[in-house]
């Protein structure tokens, strides 16, 4: 719908996508009004700057629309995006319907949460998403997975549009593709991911601010719990899992604080192969955060108990004793190691 200057250079990256899906997509956006937008539950970066830019874009083409997240509180650390404060939490006896839904960031409904009972039929939802498909719940989709992220989609969609880039949205992307490549850092990263953060970077983006708001903003508490988890670290399978734990008696003191980079931090022992981040957040109610270098399929394991991902990221909840559960997951890992 751009002219050919405008359109984003080749993508070898990634999977091969039909340009039709990219029209359809804009069209389906051009005919619907009155949009529902939502992502998975825990909603991190990624989400929150996809939702938030297809919430931009809907608004530059005067469309209504409402982003419901299931979880009850939204982050601190993302209020530096534009819409931030527009988010609204999922309450029952929700006063709205919706003729269209857009859902980003996740691939099942499941994983939606309560606000998955608002989706209008899958005729007239779209979904955009870089996760392996788990159930086909929106008749039209643009799902890759080998894209590092749904922002990097988004982009790839919005830039086919007829709205310009401005400093806001750019933000919104850049900390999505940012968030979720580990600041370019992880195996997904690509080499579409620097140019179109090349791109975006033209609308006065400064990464080291969105760095700091997504990665060097905790509280003193919330390194302190940090602290306790890195202590208390175990290995198992010769060195080759890395298992980082918090029992509810700490799990209790730390609802509202960003204890997410252990998750990161259970990868980066030496000659680990699998890490694990285990959080008793009730007496019998687990979760489970999988990293991978790359000889486990974390999302094969993750599945096994109910959860999913990717192939080196991937997570679970579950109802269960955490030693038991930790257990069990060690067993999977190693089938996948002989």
């Amino acid at each position: 719908m751009k002219d050919k200057d405008n359109q984003p250079p080749d993508n070898e990256d990634c999977m091969e996508i039909d340009e039709k899906i990219y029209q359809d997509i804009l069209e389906f956006i051009d005919r619907n009004d009155n949009y529902l937008i939502t992502a998975h539950m825990n909603a991190d970066g990624d989400a929150y700057g996809a939702a938030l830019a297809m919430a931009y874009f809907l608004q530059q083409m005067s469309k209504n629309y409402d982003i419901v997240f299931h979880d009850q509180e939204k982050e601190e650390k993302y209020s530096y995006l534009w819409g931030w404060d527009t988010i609204l939490s999922y309450r029952e006896n929700w006063p709205a319907s919706y003729d269209a839904a857009i859902l980003v960031d996740v691939p099942s409904k499941d994983r939606i949460g309560n606000p998955a009972g608002l989706l209008p039929t899958p005729e007239f939802c779209l979904k955009i998403d870089h996760h392996p498909i788990e159930e086909d719940f929106a008749r039209l989709d643009l799902v890759d997975t080998a894209a590092s992220s749904t922002c990097q989609l988004v982009y790839e969609v919005l830039s086919r549009s007829d709205i310009p880039f401005d400093h806001d949205l750019a933000v919104l992307l850049f900390s999505g593709i940012m968030y979720d490549t580990g600041r370019f850092s992880f195996s997904n990263t690509r080499c579409r991911d620097f140019e179109i953060a090349a791109q975006l970077s033209v609308y006065d983006v400064n990464p080291s601010e969105i760095a700091n708001h997504l990665f060097f903003s905790n509280s003193v508490e919330s390194y302190k719990v940090i602290g306790y988890g890195l202590s208390n670290m175990e290995t198992y399978l010769d060195g080759k899992v890395c298992v980082i734990s918090l029992p509810y008696e700490i799990m209790k003191k730390a609802v509202d604080l960003d204890i997410e980079e252990l998750t990161n931090y259970s990868l980066a022992v030496k000659d680990v192969e699998v890490g694990l981040f285990i959080r008793q957040v009730e007496p019998n109610f687990v979760k489970v955060s999988f990293r991978s270098k790359g000889r486990v399929d974390v999302n094969k394991v993750a599945r096994m108990f109910g959860g999913g991902g990717h192939i080196h990221a991937a997570g679970c909840r579950t109802n269960s004793d955490p030693e038991v559960l930790k257990q069990k997951i060690i067993r999977e890992i190693q089938n996948q190691l002989k």
